[in-house]
């Protein structure tokens, strides 16, 4: 696969995986909050942001008789914040792939009225294989919780 191939299949896994993980948060949300009527639920929804989804899906989850222990789900929250924040560097930086730059030929730099809300370098370089990796990490972040949500019954 050639190396613009293997760039925009990274992008796409990551936005994809990260998308399906907000899906299933919500109708976790709408299912332990509005049983009887989950639409009731999409006004919340189409507000809140991932975080503030989790933490009501937590708060949920621990009112819920039939999910005796949150442990798993608590220490899935950490990784979840962490990809969200990564989520916003590749959704909201402008990105360029400059061949010529070996070993680092992706650059990234976040517009200027985006910093406040992307922690982290305002620009850089990076290697083809570090986005990958980041785009599996996405991936496994969403696996996670869909084993969560199984194991739960949500």
């Amino acid at each position: 696969m050639d190396h613009e191939s293997r760039i925009n299949a990274a992008l796409g896994k990551i936005v994809r995986n990260f998308n399906f993980l907000e899906m299933n948060l919500g109708l976790c949300l709408r299912f332990l909050e509005n049983r009887s009527d989950p639409s009731a639920s999409h006004s919340y929804l189409n507000k809140a942001g991932m975080t503030q989804i989790i933490k009501k899906l937590k708060k949920l989850l621990d009112e819920c008789e039939h999910v005796p222990d949150t442990h798993e789900f608590n220490k899935w929250m950490m990784r979840a914040e962490t990809i969200r924040a990564l989520r916003n560097y590749y959704v909201h930086s402008t990105w360029e792939y400059i061949p010529l730059r070996k070993e680092a030929p992706l650059g990234f730099m976040i517009p200027p009225w985006r910093k406040e809300s992307i922690l982290g370098r305002e620009e850089g370089v990076m290697r083809i294989e570090d986005l990958e990796a980041d785009a599996k990490r996405v991936e496994l972040v969403f696996q996670e919780f869909m084993k969560i949500r199984k194991k739960y019954g949500i």
